[in-house]
């Protein structure tokens, strides 16, 4: 099915703050961040990456322009920081939602997926940026 809630953690809602971690051996966090968006079709989230590969921004902002819930694959839109697919293309497949884009001339893929039981949602970014961080909401 076509809409984002499957593929983040349960319980998620626009204005969350979360903390970006990395597995290693433990948990390690590695930056901070908050959904600025969320509906069945848009996800928007912007926050802090500190990371040895990368320190800086990190922004994801996904829109499924297709909209069809009984979709399997279809059009969308990807911005990953400053770069930016209007024509890129999402499948869901395994229990994730992936998407493929074009970003910079490259090949960028960004993978979304549940984590822990549904605690997490796990991101996926390979192209340009190769790693794999984990979104889990902060506990107030």
């Amino acid at each position: 099915m076509a809409t984002l809630f499957p593929y983040i953690s349960e319980g998620a809602h626009a204005g969350e703050k979360a903390s970006l971690k990395i597995r290693k051996f433990v948990w390690v966090p590695v930056g901070h961040g908050e959904v600025a968006a969320l509906s069945d079709y848009e996800v928007d989230i912007a926050g802090k990456l500190q990371l040895v590969v990368y320190n800086g921004d990190l922004r994801i902002h996904l829109l499924l322009l297709d909209q069809d819930p009984a979709a399997s694959e279809g059009p969308c839109e990807l911005h990953l920081n400053s770069h930016v697919d209007d024509k890129a293309s999402y499948r869901v497949h395994d229990g994730a939602l992936t998407v493929s884009a074009a970003m910079g001339g490259k090949a960028a893929t960004v993978s979304l997926s549940r984590h822990e039981k549904g605690k997490m949602t796990e991101c996926k970014l390979t192209g340009f940026l190769d790693i794999t961080v984990y979104l889990e909401a902060d506990k107030d």
